[in-house]
């Protein structure tokens, strides 16, 4: 390959980088618009929700959640019973185990 065929062919390569760093400039000001639009409409998003948001709504997810919460409160002594009972049982079976290795 000659010197001016060497000479065009990294003019050309050099003229597609710059060709693509103008692009890339281009996209990363697009993506800097789309960030600031996107996080414009979440501030809207949120302004919006704390006004239409309505006590009715609120007092409903408070129910479910102290619905949930007095489940969670009425199960609360059986799930203690039967940690006690499974310790007690393991200790048992442990104790059991033990005496039949040292006798």
């Amino acid at each position: 390959m000659t010197t001016s065929n060497l000479t065009i062919e990294t003019g050309k390569l050099m003229a597609t980088v710059a060709n693509l760093q103008s692009e890339l400039a281009c996209i990363k000001k697009e993506m800097r618009t789309l960030n600031s639009h996107v996080l414009s409409v979440h501030d809207e998003l949120v302004t919006f929700m704390g006004t239409v948001q309505t006590k009715t709504n609120c007092d409903r997810i408070h129910q479910v959640l102290k619905s949930d919460y007095v489940q969670r409160a009425e199960l609360a002594p059986f799930k203690t019973m039967l940690g006690a009972i499974s310790v007690t049982t393991v200790t048992a079976i442990c104790v059991a185990i033990l005496n039949l290795i040292l006798k």
